[in-house]
């Protein structure tokens, strides 16, 4: 459940972090500051630095929420990690299934006539 105290951004972005293939949605600046300390491939760089100090600013309120989704992109982009705001067109995205111990997700390409978004 999201909580105000997240500082949820206005859309997610869609990145990859683990297993090639294997995505996942960030949408707050208290999960992008979790990735970045726990789970960051690298803890060093400027746009590291920058988004770290931005996250911290957005959880104190002194900058919109938004101001660290544009930060984090950018770190992620220093680390070589992909990450995209929309869902490529081409592609489908696969869910996991509600109650399943991962909570990643697979893009698969789209079949002829396919609009909806699917789970496995």
């Amino acid at each position: 459940m999201a909580l105000v105290s997240d500082k949820n951004w206005s859309e997610g972005v869609y990145m990859a972090l683990g297993k090639l293939g294997e995505y996942r949605v960030v949408s707050s600046t208290r999960e992008a500051a979790d990735i970045l300390l726990y789970r960051w491939p690298v803890d060093s760089g400027d746009a590291y630095t920058t988004a770290l100090l931005v996250c911290q600013n957005v959880m104190e309120g002194t900058l919109p929420p938004d101001e660290a989704k544009h930060a984090f992109i950018l770190a992620a982009e220093e680390a070589g990690i992909f990450v995209v705001e929309n869902l490529p067109r081409h592609m489908t995205l696969i869910l996991p299934d509600p109650g399943a111990k991962k909570t990643d997700m697979k893009f698969y390409p789209k079949k002829r006539g396919q609009r909806i978004y699917r789970s496995r």
